[in-house]
């Protein structure tokens, strides 16, 4: 898995957990950090390059800042 991290505000986690559900098999979206708002996108090997479009989409209608994370999770 690749995976991407990014600072959201808190009412959009609910919207962009929808919207990426809607790409089953995909991705998977968990938040890591609930108080610093902090997302994890867990993208299955063969999409990264469909999944990167869709997040550069989103990041046109919400605020998602990259971040760097460090998470044992991701680290296949």
């Amino acid at each position: 898995m690749i995976c991407r991290y990014f600072k959201v505000a808190h009412r959009d986690m609910v919207f962009l957990k929808f919207i990426l559900e809607a790409y089953e098999g995909m991705n998977v979206m968990s938040t890591v950090d609930n108080k610093a708002g902090i997302i994890r996108i867990a993208i299955m090997p063969g999409f990264v390059a469909d999944m990167d479009e869709l997040l550069a989409e989103l990041g046109r209608q919400v605020t998602m800042e990259p971040v760097e994370w460090h998470d044992e999770l991701c680290t296949f």
